[in-house]
């Protein structure tokens, strides 16, 4: 028999898709953020096939994370005078037009730098625009619904994108991925043109021409150090911005390890990096998310947030420690029956639950404590700390992966985690969250 939370969850969540607009707005973020993904992890393992170097898959991340240091606070700045549909548009359509172009450009290191740069740059118009318009969209009563059907779609996509990275390499080839990547930005594009004009209240992309270029610089100046002093002085957003950022840091360095991890650890085909690594983490994500939603949301968010990061930094130490034990004379039983793969993949998933520890209750601070008006820089300024923060571990773990070793790298990172995590209690740190 079904519950009457069940039936109450049903509920909402179909009334949530029986509005127009946010249903469109929703399907578009599913077919982008999975076009995203795919794009993503599709290139660094055809770059570490054409280089075998960790590295050079470091190196594409940074391609990807630069642009966010360089343009994301300018970036959410600007998209806040905007038509954010039609600037959500304008974004997919261009980043189509770039998967397009890697048909002819993808063997040449350089060019696939290059690219991905750009769409990185797009990229940055595009999460300060779609972001702000969920409440916009949604009734208020169902705004906790929508924000976690966007949370479970982001995930959900990140999974489907990583561990379909390298079955449709091999389906489509190195150069039938790149349409369908196309066609999924395409298909985005169009789901969002549903989406009723937003133009109201904004400068406008043709006004903007008449205006000053001096004029427009200073606005934006003036702008975005508004947006950076309400974050600073607020202990709640800056605490759920380094969380969020810490997240993504650990995806980021899932994904530019796994290639190398897949072939000097596992010694499996480099293609299957994303099934054997990203994806279980991912699938704990989930799982996590899940769990947060319907039970661990009474916990208090510091606590959960400690415990986060507790399982994250053991189970990353965890995970460099079988792979060294793996590497012993005395452990041989660990690969002569297959024990490692299994276990590490067990482990990966354990890292994604930690993952959602500090995800929700962070991006659920985000989301409650940025004002209406400001959201686009709040969420510009988070890009901005993804790429300039999350740029530094990400090439150092690369160049140390390939120097000292995968697992060693991961050990360390385990271990830094933990020493925050009793720094944060040591000093109270987001005992107000």
């Amino acid at each position: 028999m079904t519950s009457a939370s069940n039936v109450t969850k049903q509920s909402v969540y179909r009334q949530l898709l029986g509005v127009r607009a946010f249903r469109h707005l929703w399907f578009g973020q599913m077919f982008s953020q999975l076009a995203v993904n795919t794009l993503l992890f599709v290139l660094a393992l055809r770059v570490y096939q054409n280089t075998s170097s960790n590295t050079a898959v470091s190196a594409l991340f940074l391609a990807y994370g630069v642009p966010a240091l360089l343009f994301g606070l300018i970036a959410g700045t600007a998209v806040d005078q905007l038509d954010k549909r039609r600037m959500i548009i304008i974004c997919d359509f261009i980043r189509a037009l770039l998967a397009l172009l890697l048909l002819f450009t993808s063997h040449n290191i350089f060019m696939i730098y290059v690219i991905m740069f750009i769409n990185a740059v797009i990229t940055q118009f595009y999460v300060p625009s779609e972001a702000p318009l969920i409440p916009k969209l949604t009734p208020s009563h169902l705004l906790v619904s929508a924000n976690s059907l966007f949370s479970f779609t982001y995930f959900s996509s990140l999974a489907i994108g990583s561990i379909a990275a390298g079955p449709l390499l091999r389906f489509f080839g190195p150069y039938g991925i790149f349409i369908c990547i196309a066609v999924l930005f395409v298909t985005a594009s169009l789901f969002t043109s549903g989406i009723p004009s937003q133009s109201a209240g904004t400068i406008g992309f043709r006004h903007v021409l008449n205006y000053n270029f001096v004029y427009l610089v200073r606005r934006i100046w003036t702008e975005l150090f508004d947006g950076i002093r309400y974050v600073t002085s607020s202990k709640q957003l800056f605490d759920a911005i380094m969380l969020l950022t810490g997240t993504q840091i650990i995806l980021a360095l899932l994904g530019s390890l796994g290639p190398g991890f897949a072939d000097r650890i596992f010694h499996t085909d480099v293609r299957d990096a994303s099934l054997f690594i990203v994806g279980p983490a991912v699938a704990g994500i989930l799982a996590g998310v899940v769990w947060v939603g319907t039970v661990g949301y009474a916990t208090a968010p510091f606590r959960l947030i400690q415990r986060g990061l507790i399982i994250a930094g053991c189970t990353l130490v965890a995970i460099a420690g079988i792979a060294k034990l793996a590497s012993l004379d005395m452990f041989w039983w660990l690969n002569a029956y297959h024990m490692m793969l299994p276990l590490e993949m067990a482990l990966f998933f354990l890292l994604g639950i930690a993952n959602s520890f500090l995800d929700v209750p962070a991006n659920s601070i985000l989301q409650q404590k940025a004002q209406g008006s400001l959201r686009g820089r709040v969420y510009g300024m988070l890009t901005a700390f993804v790429g300039g923060v999350g740029i530094i571990p990400v090439i150092v773990s690369g160049v140390l992966a390939d120097t000292v070793g995968i697992a060693k790298v991961i050990f360390i990172l385990g271990v830094g985690i933990i020493a925050y995590s009793a720094f944060r209690v040591r000093y109270n740190i987001g005992t107000t969250t």
